[in-house]
């Protein structure tokens, strides 16, 4: 008889490689609640060894300033395995906002300046924006003279939070992005005119 191989590499037979000692779940969060912060309440069920469910309710408290990518750990909390129940982790996604984005600790929003305002803007200074929490309007500086493509006004300390050894004590800046709304046709004595004016 042939002496036998030991079992090494593909084909060795059923793996035995323990369960991971962790699970990873994401948690979408709304820009607005990493903003202000907020408490959620998920749902959770674990699988136990004895082959039955069993659920739990956890609660995550969301802080001011978090991002994506944040992890909140539960120890235990996720499915038992011969090695010991693994931990639970979750993992921040943020939602998309319809008005808002976030680059760093800079809130970036868009306002819209009709043609002839941003050509004539003599009389005002600043424009007032309705800040991301819902409840507070700013007053967001305009720049003088011709307001044109790609100008922003900024405000210091109405971004998101910045934290910082635990804690979240200062804000980046708010950016107003101006965009100009050009008109999608001019009657032919307005045209004359314009030609007037600026030709």
């Amino acid at each position: 008889p042939r002496p036998s191989r030991p079992a090494t590499g593909f084909g060795a037979g059923p793996s035995t490689s323990p369960a991971p000692a962790e699970v990873t779940r994401p948690i979408k969060v709304s820009l607005e609640d990493l903003y202000t912060g907020a408490t959620k309440h998920l749902k959770v069920g674990r699988k136990l060894l004895s082959g039955g469910t069993e659920e739990k309710v956890l609660e995550i408290n969301v802080q001011p300033g978090w991002k994506s990518g944040t992890k909140i750990r539960f120890p235990k909390a996720g499915n038992d395995t011969p090695s010991g129940a693994q931990d639970l982790v979750f993992v921040v996604e943020e939602k998309p906002h319809p008005r808002f984005r976030r680059e760093g600790a800079d809130l970036i929003t868009t306002e819209k300046i009709p043609l002839v305002d941003a050509l004539c803007n003599t009389d005002t200074t600043s424009r007032s924006v309705m800040h991301l929490d819902g409840m507070r309007r700013v007053n967001v500086p305009i720049p003088s003279g011709v307001i044109k493509p790609g100008m922003e006004g900024r405000v210091r300390g109405e971004g998101m939070p910045i934290r910082k050894d635990g804690a979240a004590k200062t804000k980046g800046d708010l950016v107003v992005k101006w965009e100009i709304e050009f008109p999608d046709r001019l009657t032919p004595s307005q045209r004359e005119g314009i030609r007037k004016v600026l030709g």
